[in-house]
């Protein structure tokens, strides 16, 4: 899952959330410097990561993707899954999208000061642009496919990704809308346990 989902799955607490969004950057044991309320949001990001890319219609994903993306389709995926979720929100959450955002972007700028330095620096554009409503729209989320392109090693086209994924669509929404209940039950289970 990429940003959206993994700040929709940290239910509103802000330090889940911090933690959560930390997920990428905070690599190996370092999780263990932060207070262990963001430890828990780390820890989620990490459970959220392995149950979406061990689940069976996140393959079926994966597989459509193969040809154009190789072996980054699972992270393409995981772009693609938000901008389902952004379009399939009210599936998912009686909560308004834009009431969501807007509390996301405030509770994120509000623990901007205890994140990495590479976020601190991010952060301020990602808010003043409303990152998370980039994924409403076939033009934010080409923008995403196009900036993670440039990050890889390797040619990848993401207009080809982008079509494929647009022509599929309706198997890919069906993909996920399947999978993505048991994605925040398995979240929900894991907050449980690790209270």
């Amino acid at each position: 899952m990429n940003h959206l989902a993994h700040c929709f799955l940290s239910f509103g607490d802000e330090d889940l959330l911090l933690g959560n969004f930390l997920g990428d950057v905070v690599k190996g044991h370092n999780w263990k410097k932060y207070p262990r309320p963001v430890q828990r949001g780390i820890l989620l990001h990490r459970t959220i990561d392995f149950f979406t890319d061990n689940h069976p219609l996140t393959d079926r994903c994966v597989a459509r993707i193969r040809p154009f993306a190789r072996r980054y389709s699972p992270p393409f995926v995981d772009i693609l899954y938000d901008h389902l979720l952004a379009i399939h929100w009210e599936k998912h959450t009686m909560e308004l999208f834009e009431d969501f955002a807007q509390n996301t972007y405030l509770q994120l700028g509000n623990r901007a000061s205890e994140m990495p330095p590479i976020l601190q620096e991010r952060l301020p554009k990602m808010l003043a642009g409303k990152f998370l409503h980039g994924y409403r729209n076939r033009e934010g989320l080409d923008w995403v496919l196009n900036r993670f392109t440039h990050r890889l090693t390797g040619q990848f086209d993401s207009q080809a990704i982008s079509d494929a994924f647009f022509e599929e669509i309706d198997a890919f929404s069906e993909d996920f809308n399947g999978f993505f209940p048991d994605l925040v039950a398995h979240a929900r289970l894991f907050l449980a346990q690790n209270r």
